[in-house]
């Protein structure tokens, strides 16, 4: 029986996972390939669901996939296993929450009752060019950022050093690289904005052997927290932005759906590396209640908008 193809995307925080997650949806769709995809939330709401309408979609919500929710993956794969010759799937895409180590996410496909049917093609690792240097020095990052950017850069099959247009200069990315090359000296290392020139790497891997994926030891993450906020009245943009300002000491990452006090249209917003994007929501909304989710090591108990 023919396999099917796992495609794991990881990295942390603010990467730019789901965009490449996108952007490999396209590739396949491209290619007539069917595929499935399991997403996993440390929140218990998934922002992003409206990314994946009329998608076969299988969502872990309120932890990582590599910590309290694994015997949910077993479940899911359960699930796809019973499923997927019905529906003819051939590829599952699986994005880890930012704070996964992929090592116990590939221990879980080759437990005996997945090995035959399941078969990791690619473990790709996301990296904040913008960022980077910053969550792996001692000076501004805690023990346990650090250990999670090494696990996830270790066992990578593929690094794509994503946001490159950030970086001041060309010394800048070989200070970067010199990093990156400490921790994973032998993966094919990308220069990407965006996600892109990842399905370009794909369809070159087309065919070639499956790499044998190392295993490294893993660490625990439960200092990373996830905090939802209701939003119950609606605010400008530049209000939103002074809030994500004013908690960046205690944020890695935000995202959310909000009323915009403006024009009274609800938005979509990402915030990450300092940034705030977002996009009006095309979909009618009928007593929707804005939600913020708020990513980070330092959260309170309480934010107060």
């Amino acid at each position: 029986m023919k396999k099917i193809k796992v495609y794991l995307i990881n990295g942390f925080l603010g990467s730019g996972k789901t965009t490449t997650l996108l952007n490999c949806m396209e590739y396949f769709k491209g290619k007539n390939k069917k595929y499935a995809i399991i997403l996993n939330e440390l929140g218990e709401t998934n922002i992003e669901k409206h990314l994946f309408k009329e998608e076969s979609l299988y969502e872990l919500l309120n932890g990582c996939v590599c910590c309290s929710i694994k015997e949910d993956l077993r479940s899911t794969l359960d699930e796809l296993t019973v499923t997927l010759h019905k529906e003819n799937i051939e590829i599952v895409l699986l994005e880890g929450t930012g704070v996964a180590n992929p090592s116990e996410i590939m221990e879980a496909f080759k437990e005996q009752q997945y090995k035959d049917t399941f078969e990791i093609v690619e473990s790709i690792c996301l990296i904040d060019s913008l960022h980077f240097t910053e969550y792996t020095s001692i000076f501004s990052s805690s023990k346990e950022v650090r250990q999670l950017q090494k696990e996830q850069i270790e066992n990578g099959t593929v690094l794509v050093l994503n946001k490159i247009d950030q970086l001041s200069s060309k010394l800048a990315v070989e200070k970067v690289e010199k990093r990156i090359r400490k921790i994973n000296p032998d993966a094919p290392l990308l220069h990407s904005n965006y996600g892109h020139g990842v399905t370009a790497y794909l369809e070159k891997q087309e065919g070639t052997k499956i790499k044998d994926q190392s295993i490294s030891r893993h660490h625990h993450h439960h200092h990373i927290k996830a905090m939802k906020i209701v939003q119950t009245t609606p605010m400008t943009k530049s209000e939103l932005r002074d809030f994500l300002k004013n908690n960046q000491d205690k944020l890695l990452r935000a995202k959310g759906t909000i009323k915009n006090s403006d024009d009274h249209s609800w938005y979509h917003f990402q915030y990450a590396s300092g940034l705030l994007e977002w996009q009006k929501v095309k979909e009618y909304l009928p007593n929707r209640k804005g939600e913020i989710i708020l990513i980070g090591e330092k959260l309170p108990e309480k934010v107060i908008l």
